[in-house]
């Protein structure tokens, strides 16, 4: 009788302790801080709540390094290969071979560059330098890349496995618009400025900032399917389309349209013939200087990260896609300043950089309401992606 008791007592404490570890979950939390060139990392513990509670988390910086580079937007739509991630810097992208250390990047080994801009084969007469922003697909083996000022659209394998592992396969021209700018010596005529794949890996969108358009490839056939000019409040101005994220169904698009800003909505449901549903202005509530945006985990909403002005304080717009109307408004820290976020691996809580305040915030999809903010030692933090 007393060896079954100890069984059936040494059982029911594996399963309690079962239970307390499935009750919680970490985020590894990556932030380039522009003003040092350093990284930090914030692990975040989330402990889940029952009965219809809200979770809690708890944050801490536990690594600063100088690594010298810093990043603005990381790719951090999908996961793709676990331990590494991707992101745009001046003329290249870099791959970044690790998942829970900054200290790691300080050796070589862990970086993979690729020269997007003056590879061989590229024409004549382009800039030699410029912005990336990099899409990584769903299953991680290849990223989708805007060669901003070339006005290219390159498909490059991130399969650490692959022999062609960190070379350019698939070059696109973004087809010209009417309302393509001029150009110059240093800037392109469309301007690609974001990447953003369909949760099937199959289509890509992305903002042409030059052309006042949304543009359309076909994946499986590297192929434009479609371009889309995104309509202007004050003909008088331009809409400079500058940021996207899509979920197959929707594509929402951040505008630096004077004079504070707008956002539009696609309908992408049908991608050779994507039509626009709405524009939302400071009239329908949006805030000051929208700079990107993330679904959350259900698709049902989208976070809207506005910088703010000297006049007007930063917040994050939560819009209800089924209604595109804006429902809640979230307040940041004094000074916060945001341009990024990115969800925990659990999805319970939103994170942006504090470009003004040295910290993070950190925001419960629960509550869409402000409940951490966590100081860093780097200078000025702007890309945040969740690992």
């Amino acid at each position: 009788m007393k060896s079954y008791l100890s069984i059936a007592i040494a059982g029911t404490l594996l399963a309690t302790s079962g239970a307390t570890l499935a009750s919680e979950s970490i985020s590894n939390i990556f932030v380039s801080n522009k003003g040092d060139n350093s990284m930090s990392l914030v692990k975040c513990k989330t402990r889940h709540a029952r009965h219809g509670k809200a979770a809690s988390i708890k944050c801490k910086e536990v690594e600063n390094e100088v690594v010298g580079f810093n990043t603005a937007w990381p790719a951090n739509q999908y996961k793709g290969k676990k331990h590494w991630w991707w992101t745009g810097l001046s003329g290249e992208i870099v791959g970044l071979h690790t998942r829970k250390s900054v200290a790691r990047l300080l050796d070589p080994a862990n970086q993979v560059r690729v020269n997007t801009y003056t590879y061989d084969g590229v024409p004549e007469g382009l800039p030699q330098k410029g912005a990336n922003f990099v899409g990584v697909t769903p299953k991680g083996k290849t990223v989708w890349n805007a060669a901003r000022e070339i006005d290219e659209i390159q498909e490059i394998d991130t399969d650490p496995h692959s022999d062609t592992f960190g070379q350019i396969l698939t070059h696109i021209k973004v087809p010209l618009s009417a309302d393509a700018s001029p150009g110059s010596d240093t800037k392109g005529r469309m301007r690609p400025c974001d990447m953003s794949i369909t949760p099937d890996g199959r289509y890509l969108w992305e903002p042409d900032l030059g052309g006042e358009t949304v543009t359309g490839v076909d994946i499986k056939t590297r192929k434009v399917i479609a371009q889309i000019t995104i309509p202007k409040v004050n003909p008088e101005n331009r809409v400079i389309p500058f940021m996207l994220t899509t979920n197959s169904h929707y594509a929402v698009i951040e505008n630096f349209e004077a004079p504070f800003g707008t956002v539009d909505v696609l309908d992408v449901s049908d991608p050779a013939n994507p039509k626009h549903l709405k524009k939302i202005t400071q009239a329908d509530g949006l805030g000051v200087n929208p700079q990107t945006g993330e679904f959350s985990k259900d698709g049902r909403y989208h976070y809207i990260v506005n910088l703010g002005s000297p006049d007007v304080p930063g917040n994050i717009d939560i819009l209800d896609m089924e209604t595109l109307q804006i429902v809640n408004k979230i307040s940041l820290p004094v000074d916060c300043k945001p341009h990024d976020g990115d969800h925990t691996n659990d999805g319970k809580f939103f994170v942006v950089n504090c470009s003004g305040g040295d910290s993070i915030a950190i925001i419960s999809n629960f509550s869409k309401a402000l409940v951490n903010e966590v100081a860093l030692s780097g200078t000025t933090p702007r890309g945040v992606i969740v690992r």
